[in-house]
């Protein structure tokens, strides 16, 4: 029997048993997801998704997927979205990025999440976040592209703005 265990069990070979502290926590959101609470804490998520999927997709941003905590938003090439996700984190958004090869070329995208302890207002501020990060890095693409129009016809550089 120990020979058994032994050689057919590799993927356990490195596992740990869940501490008591890990399955107090466990059982303690399991209590809170079974009462009422939950329910309410549930109905202001979908809520706030709801809510950050529309007034994204009102100021022209691709939301996809179905309504859930996770909210993915395409972005574009790999240099505007590396300069929103930039200045996003500068204005004070939090945003996580996803780009190739998770993702097709292209097709960059923001993994955005959803509480239900989140406000209207927080909601609000993170669109006004996206918005202006995406105006701020298609400003720099700009520039940048005059650079190299520049550069590559011989004209005198451009101010920056």
């Amino acid at each position: 029997m120990k020979f058994a265990l032994r050689s057919s069990c590799g993927p356990s070979t490195f596992t740990n048993a869940m501490t008591p502290i890990q399955a107090a926590v466990i059982d303690a959101a399991l209590s809170i997801i079974d009462s009422p609470e939950g329910g309410e804490r549930r109905a202001r998520l979908l809520s706030n998704v709801a809510l950050l999927r529309d007034r994204l997709a009102a100021e022209d941003f691709l939301v996809l997927g179905q309504p859930s905590a996770i909210v993915p938003v395409i972005l574009g090439n790999a240099s505007v979205s590396r300069l929103m996700t930039r200045y996003a984190a500068e204005e004070g958004g939090i945003v996580n990025l996803v780009e190739y090869p998770a993702v097709a070329r292209n097709a960059c995208r923001w993994r955005m999440q959803v509480m239900a302890d989140h406000a209207e207002n927080h909601i609000d501020s993170m669109v006004e976040i996206a918005v202006s990060a995406r105006k701020r890095a298609l400003a720099h693409e700009e520039a940048l592209a005059a650079f190299d129009d520049a550069w590559a016809y011989g004209l005198p550089e451009p101010a920056l703005s």
